[in-house]
């Protein structure tokens, strides 16, 4: 691969107004997916292996296309929307309509529930209902956030209407519960993979988290196999810079893009800092 010799560049995210958000997810580039899309090669199929909220398939997505992630619930909770969308939408009703009745006692009878059994219909009501929305986990694998007491979820009828809109664009898409490496098994020459893995810098926001040279090998393997990927990666946090790095073999462009402020940070430490995080091409 040639070596990027320029700095990195800096791009300003478009709104997100693209992309409905069905489920909330730590990480998501919502924000950032149609900056994201645009600057996408042409390709035969397209992998997205740390699917997450997804936003980025809700552009890419066509049929044949392969998303998968190493935490079930979450991929069953995918494999759903695309097959049974009523059922996800009448269970979200039920759960949301459970919680008016019984606020915020229900929210933490479902989290009890979920930690238990992992029905992936649970983790949908969580991720709507939890304080910013921000998913997370304790070292048993536990999804421990709270309620969000100002905010009751979105409105079932809205629901709704986002479901229908995700589940047209997931036909014809195959998920894959398990590694990354399990869901990029079969990409080659004249395929795309998109990966937003979790960050160098994050501990106990995800389900797990990864060696950052276990990442820099699976990159090394699609760069052999003549793939082009997309990696979004640590970048900057107000005037401290995150950036990981990443071998300056693996890839020939590095850009900035926005992606607004911090939820994380906000809840952590009250601060409201912009964030900037870092895309690699190998193209």
């Amino acid at each position: 691969m040639r070596r990027a010799t320029a700095a990195a560049e800096e791009r300003a995210a478009p709104p997100p107004a693209a992309v409905p958000s069905l489920l909330k997810w730590t990480g998501s580039k919502r924000s950032q997916a149609r900056a994201i899309h645009a600057l996408l090669p042409d390709h035969r199929r397209y992998f997205e292996p740390f699917l997450g909220s997804g936003a980025l398939l809700y552009l890419a997505a066509r049929p044949g296309a392969v998303a998968g992630d190493i935490y079930r619930p979450l991929v069953d909770l995918w494999a759903l929307v695309r097959d049974a969308p009523r059922d996800v939408v009448a269970n979200y009703r039920q759960q949301w309509q459970g919680l008016r009745a019984h606020c915020p006692d229900y929210f933490y009878e479902v989290r009890d529930r979920f930690n238990r059994s992992r029905d992936p219909l649970d983790l949908n009501f969580l991720t709507r209902t939890c304080v910013n929305g921000i998913v997370r986990f304790n070292s048993r694998g536990e999804f421990n956030n709270s309620f969000h007491l100002s905010r009751p979820g979105m409105d079932p009828d809205r629901f709704a209407a986002v479901v229908a809109r995700w589940s047209g664009r997931l036909a014809g898409v195959r998920f894959v519960a398990g590694d990354a490496e399990e869901s990029l098994a079969d990409a080659s020459r004249g395929d795309l993979a998109y990966l937003d893995p979790p960050y160098a810098g994050s501990r106990q926001r995800y389900a797990a988290d990864l060696e950052p040279s276990r990442l820099f090998r699976m990159l090394e393997r699609l760069n052999r196999r003549g793939a082009k990927w997309a990696l979004s990666f640590d970048g900057r946090r107000g005037d401290i810079d995150l950036t990981h790095p990443v071998p300056r073999s693996l890839f020939k462009r590095h850009v900035y893009l926005r992606s607004g402020l911090s939820a994380v940070n906000k809840v952590l430490n009250g601060g409201l800092d912009s964030v900037h995080e870092s895309l690699y091409l190998n193209y």
